[in-house]
């Protein structure tokens, strides 16, 4: 069998030494992949399939492709949209940094097959290179997903918008101001990261622009991120604590996050959930074994909570991961059935080698490691028909009673 393997480490864990991160610069300046773009990244273009005309156009030019099929790279990176016929309900999904639309390709296709219409978007600095996240900020990323949203809007007779990591979090600052959001599905928000150092990542953009340089062999998103594109992140963080310190959010809201998360500060996000979105019609998706900490006590499983175990023996899963919530165990590539595997998943070299090898593996996220098994990274949710349920439970009138259950 061939195993695939993607050396990918948690973004802030890897802004170390400055030896380190010198080194890094050096290879961007040899690499072609690691270079910027000459032209700017379509943004603010309607309707929507002259913004999908234009996004090809700029992907055929200037993506490094990192596999033998440049036609299925170039689909998997395109923003797209189905259900197009469902005018009555839309939702409006933003990826994370780094990553790209194919991050909702099970959750788009199962929802439009259930009379949903669905619209995905790239972000600037996306689907083409590493290189071309040297020139993204917040603020392109939160105008362009202003601006889609609103496209949106004008097309269907109820907008929800959804958003997986740092895409919760521009959508989240978009609904403060936006009274046509209905509702919120976000995925793995990274709300507040788990790394303090990823606070000063603003203000070093411009002295290590490469925290880490990766090989570049995943088709649906980057191994490698410039710094400017964690300060882009951070920026998001900063600009939706900012609201939160302002004012509560009245808006429906479903959650879904991964206890033993190693991007987000999990905490956070539960306490958030709890505090600031007041809205009766909200639900949170606690994947993992103990119920998050509420004001100074475990939380129980109540009509706004549910708690799915992780640890499925049956399964060789230990606990979920940033990116296992979106995915099906059919997905293509990070599917059951995928040859797909990464396996650089913060254990030991030795282990990580066994895992390439093809050995017997269980499934965690990164860093989640024990003595008796080697690791690979969990890229598929074990509940992912329960997730798309209260997705239609909160965005169907007709299902709302099967909400949050």
């Amino acid at each position: 069998m061939k195993l695939f393997t993607i050396r990918k480490r948690p973004v802030i864990t890897l802004i170390a030494g400055a030896s380190l991160l010198a080194l890094a610069s050096c290879q961007s300046v040899k690499s072609p992949q690691f270079s910027a773009s000459h032209d700017n990244f379509p943004t603010g273009v309607a309707p929507f399939d002259e913004y999908q005309a234009q996004v090809k156009q700029w992907i055929e030019a200037e993506r490094y492709f990192v596999g033998e099929n440049p036609a299925e790279e170039i689909a998997m990176n395109m923003p797209y949209e189905c259900g197009i016929s469902n005018s009555d309900t839309g939702v409006l999904l933003v990826h994370g940094l780094g990553d790209s639309p194919y991050f909702f390709h099970d959750v788009a296709n199962a929802l439009c097959k259930n009379g949903v219409r669905v619209r995905t978007i790239l972000l600037p600095g996306h689907g083409t290179k590493p290189g071309d996240m040297l020139r993204v900020s917040y603020q392109q990323w939160q105008d362009e997903t202003d601006f889609q949203l609103a496209s949106f809007e004008k097309e269907v007779n109820t907008l929800y918008a959804g958003g997986f990591s740092t895409g919760a979090n521009l959508v989240t600052v978009n609904a403060f101001d936006n009274d046509a959001i209905a509702g919120l599905l976000l995925f793995s928000p990274a709300y507040k990261a788990r790394f303090f150092v990823s606070k000063l990542t603003p203000y070093v953009d411009s002295l290590f622009v490469w925290p880490n340089v990766e090989k570049e062999d995943n088709p649906s998103r980057y191994n490698s991120t410039a710094m400017p594109g964690f300060a882009a992140y951070q920026e998001s963080v900063n600009a939706l604590q900012a609201r939160f310190k302002e004012q509560q959010l009245d808006v429906p809201v479903l959650m879904v996050v991964a206890e033993k998360d190693s991007v987000v500060d999990t905490h956070t996000v539960a306490t958030q959930f709890h505090s600031k979105f007041t809205s009766s019609r909200k639900c949170l998706l606690w994947q993992g074994e103990q119920m998050p900490m509420l004001e100074g006590q475990a939380a129980v499983e109540t009509s706004n909570l549910v708690l799915q175990a992780m640890q499925l023996p049956d399964k060789s899963i230990s606990a979920a991961s940033h990116m296992s919530v979106l995915f099906s165990e059919s997905n293509p590539l990070y599917g059951t059935a995928s040859d797909f595997r990464i396996c650089d998943n913060g254990q030991s070299s030795e282990k990580e080698q066994r895992c390439i090898a093809g050995e017997e593996v269980w499934y965690g996220p990164w860093g989640y490691t024990d003595e008796n098994h080697v690791y690979a990274r969990l890229t598929y949710n074990p509940y992912f028909d329960e997730l798309i349920e209260n997705v239609l439970a909160l965005t169907q009138e007709e299902k709302a009673n099967h909400y949050c259950l």
